[in-house]
């Protein structure tokens, strides 16, 4: 029993003197993968200036169908104002003069449950007609239904996110 207890005690103080004793020069480079880095563990203040950017989000904006068409203010940094010249379509404008819509890639998504109807489809459009001169973006919107040809929908809540 005491042999036993002696071998445990000096392998235990072994691991310890080991693990104060492995510095970041003894760690090759890539051997630590997102798998062993425990949930929470990595902070903001330990990423890079250029990584932090990189994740942040510059704008987004939260479009109700309603009438009149607004953006939610709670939910809205980075964007000035939307329209809906016509049916289905959304022209929206970007508060920041830094955005520049030719070389951005927002992210366009319904948002169902602020919606009326099934089978919806809202979409970032380049080319969405009758937005007035200085609008950044446009957002077409649609209703689908079995059988029958998609038509432009009024219906359509959606989130507008740009990385």
């Amino acid at each position: 029993m005491i042999v036993a207890c002696l071998a445990l005690v000096l392998s235990m103080g072994g691991v310890g003197y080991a693990a104060t004793r492995i510095g970041t020069k003894d760690i090759a480079n890539s051997a630590i993968t997102s798998v062993k880095i425990k949930d929470g563990a990595v902070r903001p203040t330990d990423l890079s200036a250029s990584s932090l950017a990189a994740l942040s989000v510059r704008a987004y904006t939260y479009v109700t169908w309603q009438d009149p068409v607004v953006l939610d203010s709670a939910r809205t940094r980075g964007f000035a104002s939307v329209s809906r010249p016509k049916t289905g379509v959304y022209c929206l404008t970007y508060s920041d003069d830094s955005l520049d819509p030719g070389i951005l890639a927002p992210l366009v998504s319904v948002d169902w449950d602020g919606s009326a109807g099934a089978n919806l489809a809202a979409y970032l459009s380049k080319s969405a007609h009758d937005c007035p001169e200085g609008a950044d973006l446009g957002v077409r919107t649609f209703s689908f239904t079995a059988g029958n040809p998609y038509r432009p929908a009024n219906t359509v809540a959606f989130t507008v996110v740009v990385p």
